[in-house]
């Protein structure tokens, strides 16, 4: 009997989700924490983003902040074992346009401007050059917002939601600065 390509996708996914807070607590006290969840989050074996743009949003203080920025074009030359090597894995993510791009980012919060929240996003996309993006959100700590706007490897993919929101939870107990 063969196995549901769809059960298997979502098992590699729970599977490399899982390892993650070990992997988050070996980099505990980084600042560039983001960088690597957001990395692995990408990763083909997880949820195979393209590119992915990670973006608190803090209402208090009037504030969206880019945060990390993975484009799978800026960072092929990445090492694969990147959580071992984290100095290597820095400097290629230093240099990658796409990260900063997304790091320059310094605008309104989205809870405060005019335009919906959705017309926002797309403009924000924009200023990031992604072609077909999609994006979610959740709270994170502080009160503050957590937005991951992102374009699949494969347009056609189906990517299970709520897994989405499990994997994007863990960018929330990465430090912002």
């Amino acid at each position: 009997m063969k196995r549901d390509e769809g059960v298997e996708r979502k098992q590699h996914i729970l599977i490399h989700l899982s390892s993650l807070p070990k992997k988050i607590l070996s980099l505990h006290g980084r600042a560039d924490l983001a960088e690597f969840v957001l990395r692995d989050l990408c990763h083909q074996q997880c949820f195979n983003l393209k590119k992915a743009a990670f973006f608190v949003d803090n209402p208090d203080f009037n504030c969206l902040k880019g945060v990390a920025g993975y484009c799978h074009e800026d960072n092929s030359k990445a090492c694969d074992a990147f959580w071992d090597n984290p100095e290597k894995f820095m400097a290629c993510v230093q240099e990658s346009p796409f990260n900063q791009k997304v790091r320059d980012v310094w605008l309104p919060s989205l809870k405060k401007v005019s335009e919906s929240e959705q017309q926002a996003i797309h403009s924000v996309s924009q200023m990031l050059d992604m072609q077909k993006p999609d994006f979610c959100h959740l709270q994170v700590k502080h009160g503050n917002h957590g937005i991951l706007i992102f374009e699949k490897e494969n347009a056609q993919d189906a990517m299970p939601s709520e897994h989405l929101h499990h994997g994007l939870s863990l960018l929330g107990f990465c430090p912002v600065y």
